[in-house]
């Protein structure tokens, strides 16, 4: 979703205000406040001890910011933030000299046609109130806002929205300049979840990223969801082989990147594949559905042998980015499906460090096996010039055929791309050397003799 702020032009309209308003203003201006920053003004209210809410896109950016007191001309610094979610465009900051009354959440729902008040610093003037009405409640992708006609203006941005009894439903976050009082505001339940998460301590401003790019039109810019990758490194306690190791935003898609790892396992070999595979949002119960992946059907599996790992990916359309908590799921998660649960990205850290090389045309592997049934010795073996294990072991029964996978430092099994190969073999004066041909899912033996 893309919500613009425009510049407009400046003017003052006079209301006249129902008592309603007059209490409502006495009652939480004291608990608003007028936020500086090197990059622009902006609007917030406390809401804890020392603890005041915004949008996220008035402090990006910013090196240090201030905050005035709007019923005070006192200026206060900002130390830092506890708590951040640039996903709802909102921030939790914390001022340890400045402590006010918190306003309160409301308990009802918000409903069309309700009225509301807006206190914030549209175009730099502290404590302006605007009173309007809730005109509908907006989904953007799964992003909800509240529209409603009270005005707002640049400055105003992370300003309370209350309701008639003072009690807050909402922060003001934009307005559209495709239509005239098209307004809109966060509602408080982003809020009330961004605040069982914030920390105790102040992390610096200038860890925050910054999204937004300036547009060609003055006094206005564009924000947007930043793409991200998640490091997970989350495996299934039921098949421990199975890791999920990173998630990730990009363009239109999120995709969930996994290894099947076979290197120590019992058995000789499994055959892998993905069905039905889905993710359920655990806050909202909603269902998204895998568009692709690089695993086959039941009737065309992949199959890895021991001492090989296998990596895959599952791709749904772009998840919104709410998504927080959530479970994948494969069918109805029997006991050999691919099933994650309880998953929590606030328990996860970014990164921008992945080899991305490895989750590649896995679907056109297959597999060499390399082995001996003489007592040779030692025999080192390379492909091309990567070392890629010692044959410590012989099969001793001349009549054995062993398959790919079979235990043992008796035979080196690895997954490669399709493609012809060259290999060497060293043990003391003795080398082999030659070329092999890997095919989709098939499995080459060589073995080597004196």
């Amino acid at each position: 979703m893309k919500l613009i702020f425009s510049s407009l032009l400046f003017t003052i309209s006079i209301h006249s205000f129902s008592q309603d308003a007059t209490g409502v203003y006495k009652n939480t201006v004291g608990s608003t406040v007028t936020i500086e920053t090197d990059n622009g003004l902006g609007s917030g209210f406390f809401v804890a001890p020392n603890i005041i809410a915004t949008n996220y896109h008035v402090i990006e950016g910013a090196s240090e910011a201030f905050c005035f007191s709007n019923n005070s001309t006192a200026k206060f610094e900002i130390e830092g933030y506890v708590a951040a979610d640039q996903n709802v465009d909102l921030i939790l900051l914390k001022v340890s000299q400045l402590n006010k009354p918190s306003l309160t959440m409301a308990k009802e729902s918000v409903s069309p046609g309700q009225q509301l008040y807006v206190i914030g610093s549209p175009k730099g003037l502290p404590a302006t109130i605007s009173d309007g009405i809730v005109s509908g409640m907006r989904d953007f992708d799964g992003y909800k806002l509240i529209q409603m006609t009270a005005p707002i203006s640049p400055g105003s941005s992370g300003g309370p929205v209350m309701n008639s009894k003072g009690e807050l439903i909402g922060i003001s976050v934009s307005q559209l300049t495709e239509g005239q009082n098209l307004n809109f505001a966060i509602p408080k339940s982003y809020l009330e979840l961004l605040l069982q998460f914030k920390k105790e301590y102040a992390i610096p401003l200038n860890t925050l990223y910054n999204s937004y790019e300036n547009s060609s039109n003055e006094g206005s810019f564009e924000y947007y969801d930043k793409d991200k990758t998640y490091e997970m490194g989350v495996y299934m306690t039921e098949k421990p082989e199975l890791t999920l190791d990173y998630m990730a935003h990009f363009g239109n898609n999120t995709c969930f990147y996994f290894t099947y790892d076979m290197t120590n396992a019992n058995q000789k070999y499994y055959s892998i594949w993905m069905e039905d595979y889905r993710l359920v949002d655990l806050e909202t119960g909603e269902i998204y559905y895998g568009k692709s992946t690089d695993l086959s059907s039941k009737q065309n599996p992949r199959y890895i042998y021991k001492g090989t790992k296998s990596r895959f990916t599952v791709c749904f359309d772009r998840l919104p980015s709410r998504v927080k908590k959530f479970s994948l799921m494969e069918g109805e998660c029997s006991s050999s499906s691919f099933c994650f649960y309880n998953i929590n990205l606030n328990n996860f850290s970014t990164t921008e460090e992945v080899n991305w090389r490895n989750y590649q045309k896995n679907d056109d592997e297959g597999t060499v096996s390399f082995y001996t049934k003489q007592s040779i010795g030692y025999i080192d073996v390379y492909i091309g010039d990567l070392f890629i294990g010692t044959l410590t072991k012989y099969f001793s029964d001349p009549n054995f055929i062993p398959s790919c996978g079979d235990t043992g430092d008796a035979m080196i099994t690895v997954r490669l791309e399709a493609g012809t190969y060259k290999y060497t073999a060293i043990c003391g004066s003795l080398k082999w050397t030659n070329t092999f041909t890997v095919t989709r899912e098939g499995c080459n033996k060589l073995y080597f003799t004196k």
